[in-house]
């Protein structure tokens, strides 16, 4: 195996961030949520996202697909999702939209989360209304959306959950993320801002992303919550050209965190291992706190 590691930390002390406002673009869909009429598209095709083969595990997430090779569900300890791929014009609420492409419901706890989705013509998910429901019968609304670039790439999420929280990406010309700001209706000038480099010292050439894997939350800060396992089943657009090797994070609460990654590598070039280290800066202490957060295992 090919091990990939880091040994050095980029003191963000010395790191300057540039806090630029977020996107005025406020180019929401039709009052009924939904984007605009299109017309019909293709189902998800989860080979273009992983054209060497899907994982059949990532991290806790155990990938299960069909003989039409769509992912069916994902199962870690706790939580299971399903897809279901059939259209339907069923509508239980009047907010909900009355039409369709595919569902995805994510059972966790004394939790049942329904994704409501609309594809775009690549596949990806361009719109999800989000019904939350407890044992309570209480049931908790939020709405998605998202925007690609023409290379497939997630360039923007929005959501109603955490008050209208606005995530913007930006990629350089190799195609790869190189920042990623979020920002609200409270810090709309941006509340989190991170920088994701793909060399070092140690790395001077960039280990190409053979794999198609994205962890979006775990290297590159980008929260997705009850989203996240989308993403193995090709619904949320395509992976970075190259793997990253570190992040740097700065809040709108002044403080800073660096994050280190090793990728363990196979005689494929496929990662079979991802460690990520940290260090965590803040104002109250004189020493940063310093942890390794649980490796991610990866099956093919």
């Amino acid at each position: 195996m090919k091990y990939l590691s880091k040994l050095t930390y980029a003191c963000l002390a010395a790191l300057t961030v540039t806090i630029t406002a977020c996107s005025d673009d406020k180019d929401e869909p039709e009052t009924s949520g939904k984007p605009s009429d299109q017309e019909s598209v293709t189902k998800p095709n989860p080979s273009s996202v992983f054209t060497e083969g899907l994982p059949t595990q990532v991290g806790d997430y155990v990938i299960y697909k069909n003989d039409n090779g769509l992912v069916t569900k994902i199962v870690n300890d706790d939580e299971v999702t399903t897809f279901n791929y059939s259209p339907s014009t069923e509508s239980r609420s009047a907010t909900r939209p009355s039409d369709y492409d595919m569902t995805m419901n994510v059972e966790w706890g004394n939790d049942d989360v329904n994704f409501y989705i609309k594809l775009n013509a690549q596949g990806f998910i361009e719109y999800a209304y989000e019904e939350d429901e407890d044992d309570d019968d209480y049931t908790d609304i939020d709405e998605w959306w998202f925007k690609y670039n023409d290379n497939g790439q997630l360039i923007e999420m929005k959501r109603t959950e955490g008050d209208n929280e606005i995530t913007t990406i930006t990629y350089n010309a190799d195609g790869d993320i190189t920042k990623v700001k979020v920002c609200d209706d409270d810090y709309p000038s941006g509340k989190m801002e991170c920088e994701i480099k793909y060399t070092d010292a140690s790395y001077a050439d960039v280990i190409y992303n053979k794999s198609g894997i994205m962890l979006y939350d775990a290297s590159f800060r980008i929260d997705m919550d009850e989203m996240a396992p989308a993403y193995y089943a090709g619904l949320l657009g395509k992976a970075t050209a190259h793997l990253p090797l570190s992040a740097s994070e700065v809040s709108y609460q002044e403080y800073f965190n660096d994050y280190s990654f090793v990728w363990v590598l196979n005689d494929n070039e496929m990662p079979v291992k991802f460690i990520c280290t940290y260090k965590s800066y803040y104002p109250w202490n004189d020493e940063p706190y310093e942890g390794v957060d649980d490796p991610v295992n990866f099956k093919w």
